[in-house]
């Protein structure tokens, strides 16, 4: 299976629920964010049975930018 998604980069202001690129502890990922009260992040997975949500400092995690198109081929 092959993905591209597409990322706006000028685009790092949280929407709860939006689809980011995140780089968090050296790790370059795709997630679902929403903010927290005390900044707090979670930062959830599609596939959440497999990959539960994780909970971060919102300082902690940059945000590379919004995921504006995404594609997948299976093979």
């Amino acid at each position: 299976m092959v993905s591209t998604v597409t990322v706006d980069t000028g685009n790092t202001r949280i929407v709860d629920g939006g689809i980011y690129a995140i780089e968090q502890d050296s790790l370059f990922r795709i997630k679902l964010l929403y903010r927290q009260p005390g900044g707090k992040l979670i930062i959830r997975s599609y596939n959440k049975d497999e990959f539960p949500d994780e909970f971060a400092e919102i300082d902690s995690v940059k945000i590379m930018g919004r995921v504006i198109h995404w594609s997948v081929m299976a093979w």
